[in-house]
């Protein structure tokens, strides 16, 4: 067997198993001993030498990534907060200019960060609009996001 067809048939189970793992009905004790254990087979074949190119390339980057264990191994989340903006872009048709794609991309923009800031978006939002109808010199994101 070729040493691509030995790293990739080691490496790439343990990877997707990593990528699954939150998903997985475990307790919390249970989930951070199979993440540790997991940890420690891919960094095991992570700094394993390698000869072929493309294979160095695959640990060099863990290698790289490995200074931020803050960032999870995949993207669900985000696909997930995108999914509902997407099926209503495509029900809707999408926008039929560049300046109401813009308008839409920052309207929800805003709204998703005051949903992550605050308890309630959409009062916080219709506040900051009815202080710029009163005042429109006032600063949008100060009305928005300023907390004080």
């Amino acid at each position: 067997m070729s040493e691509v067809s030995q790293f990739v048939a080691a490496f790439a189970p343990l990877l997707a198993e990593a990528m699954k793992l939150r998903a997985q009905p475990l307790t919390p004790t249970r989930f951070r001993q199979r993440a540790l254990e997991l940890k420690v087979e891919i960094k095991a074949l992570v700094h394993s030498q390698a000869q072929h190119p493309g294979i160095q390339k695959i640990p060099n980057l863990f290698r790289e990534r490995a200074k931020n264990s803050a960032i999870p191994a995949d993207n669900n989340r985000a696909e997930h907060e995108l999914r509902p903006l997407v099926i209503a872009r495509k029900i809707s048709v999408g926008s039929q200019s560049e300046q109401g794609a813009r308008t839409r991309e920052t309207l929800m923009s805003v709204l998703h960060t005051l949903r992550k800031r605050t308890r309630d978006a959409f009062s916080a939002f219709q506040r900051a609009l009815d202080a710029s109808a009163e005042d429109e010199n006032r600063d949008a994101y100060k009305l928005l996001f300023d907390s004080s």
